[in-house]
């Protein structure tokens, strides 16, 4: 069964908050892939989610991902927070293996690399650098999914990007946000 990479980023996409469609001419950056590396998922015992991360090496010997390029087709478009998403094709089935964004670009015009590198990473970045806090008078019985969303609304996560299991149950006594 043969598979096939597919690497997009939605250069026309204003921020992190809009849908993206990786449509666009340039989107599909596949071709340029000299390699990746993909880390996600749980990393603790005491249950951690760290966010996750895929760095992606680019052939650059064109200049075309070097943001001070203005040579490059994509001039002005290079940069942080754009929408990343990486797809896996077996077979008949394609999977998405990761959805992020660009977080920090870095280019290496040495004559025997020659390469962009996209590091990105993923919605718990981005909820890990707001600091949500609670009024201790509004705190009340609420659902787990109900008190996932306060969450993501408080951290300004956009509804139309969310997906929330609401199967659990009410949250009856649940800690205020401390900060460290």
């Amino acid at each position: 069964m043969s598979t096939t990479l597919e690497f997009c980023v939605d250069w026309d996409a204003e921020n992190w908050l809009d849908t993206p469609d990786f449509t666009g001419t340039y989107d599909d950056i596949s071709a340029y892939v000299k390699s990746y590396q993909l880390s996600r998922g749980i990393k603790t015992e005491q249950g951690n989610a760290p966010a996750g991360t895929l760095n992606i090496v680019l052939n650059n010997a064109s200049g075309m991902f070097s943001p001070t390029n203005g040579a490059s087709d994509i001039t002005g478009l290079i940069r942080p927070w754009l929408p990343v998403r990486f797809r896996a094709t077996v077979g008949v089935t394609t999977y998405t293996v990761y959805t992020g964004f660009i977080s920090r670009i870095s280019c290496d015009p040495h004559p025997s690399r020659q390469a962009a590198t996209l590091y990105c990473t993923d919605g718990m970045d981005l909820l890990a650098r707001n600091m949500v806090t609670q009024d201790d008078s509004t705190r009340s019985e609420t659902s787990d999914g109900d008190a996932v969303g306060y969450v993501l609304d408080a951290a300004g996560w956009p509804a139309a990007k969310r997906s929330i299991d609401v199967s659990g149950g009410n949250i009856t006594k649940y800690p205020l946000t401390v900060e460290y």
